[in-house]
């Protein structure tokens, strides 16, 4: 049983509410919703009595809301106990948004092998907005998202890397210049409801485009690059992407807007990672 789900059932008691329980925690109610059903399926009971608005605790409830906070209070407790110092010691759960993953995720389990032998680490990849909703309903302990917006308050924010963007061509559709890239060639966008493609959607609507120059938008960052090595067309990634993938044959060009993405590692704050926080960013570092 995961502890967390107990934690959001002791602050919806405290606050009546799951509207106010959610914005407390800092998540979306129907994702609060969601984990006090799979809790009451995995506790075989319910928990709430949904024929009043709001849901009121049922007589069962209340009492596994007190079984809950000595619980919580006596992890709590073991924690501090067995974990006085900021080392990473447990079992963790992190999220790596996918486009990051491919560079950062090697490092880090390496540098997790050598300094960090107490500490093992299950991990998942997926879209920046999906694994910070996990991150805020406790089903990772942590992710790396692209901040592109702003994160929640209930989520800590350590910079790890921040990276430029440059057009990406082929050299054979540069006989115009960038002018001439932008006005005649089709551009490959990376999804544009994602972290980076938030910043590539927002740079290039200052890009001065003729109406009706066609876009086709992709959520590969690989098969962005094998097109645009083709002589296809030409894109708008950051640095790391753009060198990871760059042949003989294409030329990186500088946004004429400074356009940067930030990863982040992303940590409740009120988690017992937290106090951790400093001691997991350190494995993303480079030697």
């Amino acid at each position: 049983m995961q502890t967390r789900a107990l934690r959001t059932l002791v602050k919806i008691s405290q606050v009546g509410s799951f509207v106010e329980a959610a914005k407390q925690l800092g998540m979306t109610l129907s994702a609060l919703s969601m984990q006090m059903k799979a809790l009451e399926a995995e506790l075989g009971l319910s928990l709430f009595d949904r024929s009043v608005r709001p849901p009121r605790l049922t007589p069962m409830g209340r009492g596994i809301v007190g079984e809950a906070i000595a619980l919580l209070e006596r992890e709590d407790s073991l924690l501090s106990l067995s974990r006085p110092s900021d080392a990473l010691v447990g079992q963790f759960k992190l999220g790596f948004v996918t486009t990051a993953a491919v560079r950062l995720l090697p490092k880090f389990l390496e540098n997790a092998r050598r300094t960090a032998p107490r500490a093992s680490f299950d991990v998942e990849t997926g879209l920046s907005a999906v694994l910070q909703d996990k991150v805020l309903t406790g089903q990772i302990d942590a992710a790396i998202l692209t901040d592109a917006d702003g994160l929640p308050p209930r989520l800590s924010a350590r910079l790890l890397r921040q990276e430029s963007f440059v057009f990406a061509a082929h050299h054979a559709l540069l006989t115009d210049g960038l002018d001439g890239l932008l006005a005649q060639h089709t551009f490959f966008h990376f999804m544009p409801d994602t972290g980076i493609g938030k910043l590539i959607a927002s740079a290039m609507v200052n890009q001065a485009r003729p109406r009706g120059a066609k876009t086709i938008v992709l959520d590969n960052l690989e098969a962005i690059m094998e097109c645009v090595a083709a002589g296809l067309g030409f894109t708008l990634l950051p640095i790391p992407d753009v060198d990871r993938y760059l042949t003989p044959q294409i030329i990186k060009l500088p946004a004429p807007i400074s356009i940067q993405r930030k990863l982040v590692l992303a940590v409740l704050r009120d988690s017992a990672l937290a106090k951790r926080e400093y001691a997991l960013a350190a494995l993303f570092e480079a030697d």
